[in-house]
């Protein structure tokens, strides 16, 4: 069973779109190689090869001109590096101020994002790479030349893929994102029956996924609005905007539901069948969301709608027996909470048809909700002013103490290589590099897969090398390795190590005779440079997670708190839904995606106590729950008609926002008091929730609009209850003195 999960693990990746620029950057790198060797100048392609090389990190999905710009900053910076490296490396003493100079200002380069991280990088890798001394015998500038030229090649080679493919590419971070909604909407579905003692491993599941699902989402935000501004009223484009925004919303309603699940199991507790249609519905219609995401092609897509109609039915006709025989008195609420469930499912079912016929009937005429203006809003435009690198020039600064810690142990690393005289000193140096990150949690995990990646990747070549005596093989191997490495290196870096070290082995095999040396020295060299790294980032000024959790949690309850004045605005003013309210939901789901990842590295530290990494968990869990409340809300407000807004709702409403402003701000100094209004209000809402009740049960009376207020009633008293209650909670937890 592991064996085939491996095997169909191997043939997805051969469809995703790392795979696709795993073969660009092998191409790209090996045509200068093969086109100069028949010219008689090898040294000319290895230096174009090594270009490629340096510039292909910056090239990360986004909109184009920040894809170009990226590439032509790293192509600039590699050759500086370059240059100044070879100048510099004869004289011992003045390259080590060189090589200081050079790490700590190129680290630096990475605030200003997750791009300019990466343009940081190549300055990085060229300057351990012109320590290997391939220009001892030829020209310094000329030898940086042809790498600038390797980068321009690789750059308009990409570029001619990027005109060729662009269709390909946004569709394959479609079909990513239609994978990863499925998975959120199975797993959200699961919580509804998992047991008390797995759900905190099924919500934090459940948050790593939402990470993931948030990066992708930013991504396709950039690329498909970017197109829109440049294309105008490309249908292309269009299609692709309206099926994202309708994965949005299908997310949404993955997110809200009209009960927690506590009290939807207490409820429950002798109706377990009805819950168990529910999830029934929901899986299938995450497998249709999988399957939709696996055919984008139109003329390919033949969905069969039976099972998800035959589901939909039978969770329908649960409810209409349950309600025949349900004791009006003890099972009123559970009934209500189940036709409120189903409601929420039916909205989602409802969208899932309608991604489907937009993506099998596409006729061009649907119209967009959001303007150009507007769109332009939901784009995450990075801060690259120069007062963004000086604010961070502080000890304060993750990236500063990073970019301090990288610079002292690469020098150590260039320090020992050569008190040792080992052979390649710099793989001490480029496996630092690789490894080392801002925060301990992220470098200890790097640390282990490269480790164990070159020690499997070892082994394998020992193997290979001892059966295999041709050359053409190992060149072919080595080219396959490299396209593999290439492909896995952001999905499942271990294997992605191994790769390389199996790529490297066989390169110096068509180089050198004797490969188990090679293999020897590229073991050892990996093991020094990894505890090099581990050992930096846990004792020289080390960066842990839980000292800079605390600003992740203030900007989600911020965004929380932004996203539910939205809803309240909405629900005071219904029309049309405004753009506003959709940048405070993206806003929300983002904040509360990095705050899940910030836990997930804190969880990770060795310093994490466990009562305060309860504590920290109860707190994201509390905004996790706060927003799917708010979801619930919004999503309730925007999908029926509701009833005029009343005092006790603004009531309600102004002693949460209280209670998340005291949060965020830890003081309670200025906050009102509001208890006797909220006491009121909850009486209000109990009041007129039995009114309605017993308006409902009487058979003489006429019931026209009364289910319909009666289900407003029951959502806003659960939803405004529930979401005073997770901001009082956040609000204890966050320390505030009462």
């Amino acid at each position: 069973m592991n064996l085939y999960r491996q095997l169909q693990s191997f043939f997805t990746l051969l469809k995703t779109g790392e795979f696709s620029k795993g073969i660009r950057f092998a191409v790209a790198a090996i045509v200068p190689l093969l086109v100069t060797s028949q010219m008689g100048e090898i040294k000319i392609g290895i230096a174009m090869a090594v270009g490629v090389l340096l510039t292909s990190p910056s090239d990360v999905p986004g909109s184009l001109r920040r894809r170009v710009i990226g590439v032509s900053l790293s192509i600039a910076i590699a050759v500086a590096a370059t240059i100044l490296t070879g100048l510099s490396l004869a004289y011992p003493v003045f390259f080590i101020v060189v090589l200081v100079l050079q790490i700590f200002h190129y680290s630096m380069i990475s605030v200003f994002g997750f791009r300019a991280s990466l343009i940081a990088f190549s300055g990085l890798f060229a300057v351990v790479l012109s320590m290997t001394q391939v220009t001892a015998e030829g020209s310094i500038l000329l030898h940086a030349f042809w790498i600038g030229m390797g980068g321009v090649w690789y750059l308009l080679f990409s570029l001619f893929f990027h005109y060729l493919l662009q269709r390909r590419e946004t569709d394959q971070l479609l079909r990513d994102v239609f994978e990863l909604t499925a998975q959120y909407l199975e797993k959200r579905s699961h919580l509804m029956s998992v047991t008390d003692e797995k759900r905190e491993q099924a919500e934090k599941e459940l948050f790593a996924l939402q990470t993931s699902i948030n990066e992708k989402h930013e991504i396709i935000r950039e690329l498909v609005i970017t197109r829109r501004k440049n294309f105008g009223r490309s249908e292309m484009v269009r299609k692709r905007l309206l099926i994202f925004m309708e994965l949005v919303d299908i997310l949404e309603l993955g997110m809200a539901h009209p009960v927690n699940f506590s009290r939807m199991r207490a409820l429950f507790v002798s109706h377990e069948d009805k819950i168990q249609h529910i999830q029934e519905w929901s899986l299938v219609m995450a497998a249709h969301l999988r399957i939709l995401g696996q055919t984008p092609q139109n003329k390919f897509l033949n969905l069969e709608e039976g099972e998800l109609l035959i589901k939909r039915r039978q969770a329908w006709k649960a409810y209409k027996e349950f309600e025949a025989s349900a004791n009006k008195s003890t099972d009123a609420e559970a009934l209500l909470v189940y036709r409120n469930f189903l409601n929420f499912k039916e909205k989602q079912h409802q969208k899932l048809l309608s991604l489907m016929r937009l993506m099998k009937e596409w006729k061009g005429d649907e119209k967009l909700k959001l303007g150009r203006k507007d769109a332009a809003k939901f784009l995450t435009t990075p801060d690259y002013n120069f007062k963004t690198l000086q604010d961070n020039l502080d000890f304060k600064s993750p990236i500063f103490r990073h970019s301090l810690r990288l610079t002292v142990v690469m020098a150590l690393g260039y320090v020992i290589g050569e008190f040792f005289a080992v052979q390649n000193a710099y793989w001490i140096l480029l496996t630092t590099l690789v490894i080392m990150r801002p925060g301990y949690a992220l470098t200890q995990e790097r640390f282990k897969h490269r480790l164990y990646g070159t020690l499997i990747g070892g082994a394998v070549a020992i193997s290979l090398v001892f059966f295999i005596r041709n050359q053409t093989v190992y060149a072919i191997l080595a080219v396959i390795c490299l396209v593999l490495a290439h492909s896995m290196i952001q999905r499942n870096y271990k294997t992605a190590a191994a790769f390389i070290t199996l790529n490297v082995i066989f390169v110096y095999s068509l180089l050198k005779p004797n490969v188990l040396e090679v293999i020897e020295f590229r073991v050892l060299d990996t093991v020094v440079g990894a505890g090099l790294a581990f050992l930096g980032a846990k004792f020289l000024w080390p960066t842990w997670e839980y000292t800079l959790i605390q600003n992740f949690i203030r900007e989600s309850i911020k965004a929380n708190l932004s996203f539910l004045k939205e809803v309240e605005a909405f629900y005071n003013h219904k029309s049309a839904l405004p753009a506003s309210y959709r940048l405070a939901r993206k806003k929300a789901f983002l904040a509360m995606g990095d705050l899940n990842a910030a836990f997930q590295r804190m969880a990770q530290e060795p310093k994490t106590d466990k009562k305060h990494l309860e504590e920290i968990f109860r707190i994201v869990s509390l905004n996790q729950e706060f927003l799917s409340a708010t979801v619930s809300l919004g999503t309730f407000i925007r999908s029926h008609p509701t009833t005029k807004a009343s005092a006790h709702f603004a009531n309600y409403l102004s002693a949460i926002k209280a209670n998340l402003q005291a949060s965020v701000k830890n003081d309670e100094a200025q906050k009102e008091d509001l208890s006797e209004e909220i006491d009121r209000a909850a009486t209000f809402y109990e009041n007129l929730y039995q009114e309605l009740l017993d308006l409902e049960k009487d058979e003489s009376v006429e019931k026209e609009g009364v289910r319909e207020k009666l289900q407003e009633v029951h959502i806003l008293t659960d939803r405004l209850k529930w979401l005073l209650e997770m901001s009082e909670g956040l609000q204890k937890t966050m320390g505030v003195k009462r």
